[in-house]
């Protein structure tokens, strides 16, 4: 993925903010064109799928403010971390982690009903690279705690 590629996947999950509530629509609506692009779907599954991802991105949106929370706190203390806030923070970390899975093992059900298994398995691939790309460009721009 493009550098550019990584800085739109930042913006559409939520980690750079965009500069308005306009572009955050178009940055949501790319997110979508990345994954019709990548996930051919029949009208009918198409009918079917994109309301469950619409709730699983309101879902994920809302753990991704969260994640967010967590990289302004890390910030904000960065210079001044004790070991105890070390530890509060990567369990938070952690927690939230663990709460995507949560989230993600909850929709493929509903996913697979919807598209069937393999192409249920397919946009979670794309999900995962997309994650990928965000994490990478994450671990790139924080330096490690001193």
């Amino acid at each position: 993925m493009s550098r550019t590629g990584i800085i739109l996947a930042l913006i559409v999950c939520g980690i750079l903010p965009p500069a308005h509530a306009a572009e955050d629509e178009d940055y949501a609506r790319s997110r979508r064109r990345l994954i019709e692009a990548n996930l051919p779907l029949t009208p009918e599954e198409a009918a079917r799928f994109w309301p469950i991802y619409d709730q699983y991105w309101k879902e994920l949106s809302a753990l991704t403010a969260r994640r967010e929370a967590y990289y302004v706190e890390l910030g904000n203390n960065f210079d001044s971390m004790t070991d105890e806030h070390a530890k509060r923070i990567v369990l938070e970390h952690i927690s939230l982690e663990e709460e995507r899975y949560r989230l993600l093992r909850t929709f493929f059900p509903k996913f697979a009903t919807a598209i069937l298994a393999k192409k249920a398995a397919r946009y979670y691939q794309i999900e995962a690279k997309i994650q990928a790309a965000v994490n990478a460009e994450i671990a790139e721009r924080i330096p490690l705690i001193k």
